[in-house]
């Protein structure tokens, strides 16, 4: 799944530049080693569950319901600008270069210490492996088409995602993103929920969401956010990424 990697690299500078001062270097993790068994086959949170957890479903094809995404995104494609599809682009190919050059994004912070750079990555893979199965197993779950398969008028301003449309996936990612950066700095979670909100408005805008999908991939995150919680390893490599106390 694509977006995982772009959207890693958002989680990735925005631990490198949110963070005033060194964070305490995290224990060394060989990701090899760390590589889940085939039996155990995730990090925090299983995927299998999700097959069944009870969520609601997308609307149904000629509903009233359905009707009203649809139009909400024909409405998006008639006032959205070229700046609007230029910055869901930017996220659709987010890199970390991209946005180390621009510090006002996330604040001018000082970054983690190079020291520990490689650690923090390493534990947002693991969260970004987890989070990608349970992801796959909603969209399979579900599997809504796009607004633009539904409709020849709707034509995206960005790059046509081949995956299923329900629940959004930069939506889910941006939130579980958000939430956790917000387990490792309390005092930003407000800013950078803000963000992954602004993330998940501007597949709408571009043609590739309905807001139906938004929704649910907010919800999904917070459920999966919330599980992470419960698991005793997240919670360990979590208090490991927190800045040091001045």
């Amino acid at each position: 799944m694509d977006i995982r990697k772009k959207l890693l690299g958002l989680v990735f500078v925005a631990l490198a530049l949110g963070v005033g001062g060194c964070a305490s270097p995290a224990a060394k993790v060989d990701f090899k080693k760390g590589q889940p068994t085939a039996a155990q086959a995730y990090y925090y949170v299983p995927a299998g569950q999700f097959k069944t957890m009870r969520f609601d479903p997308p609307p149904a094809p000629g509903s009233g319901a359905q009707q009203a995404d649809l139009a909400a995104v024909m409405d998006w494609q008639k006032k959205r600008t070229e700046t609007d599809c230029a910055r869901a682009e930017s996220v659709f190919f987010v890199s970390y270069d991209l946005f180390w050059g621009d510090k006002i994004f996330w604040g001018d912070k000082e970054p983690f210490c190079a020291a520990s750079a490689g650690e923090v990555k390493e534990f947002f893979k693991r969260v970004d492996s987890d989070a990608g199965e349970a992801v796959d197993v909603m969209k399979e779950r579900f599997q809504r088409s796009r607004p633009f398969a539904a409709r020849e008028e709707i034509q995206p301003c960005i790059k046509k995602s081949r995956s299923y449309s329900y629940p959004s996936g930069h939506a889910a990612f941006s939130r579980i993103f958000a939430a956790v950066l917000g387990d490792i700095i309390p005092e930003r979670r407000d800013e950078f929920m803000k963000k992954a909100d602004e993330i998940a408005r501007d597949r709408v805008i571009a043609g590739v969401h309905y807001p139906a999908d938004i929704a649910a991939g907010k919800v999904f995150g917070d459920e999966f956010h919330a599980r992470l919680l419960n698991s005793p390893a997240y919670l360990r490599d979590i208090e490991k990424m927190r800045p040091a106390k001045q």
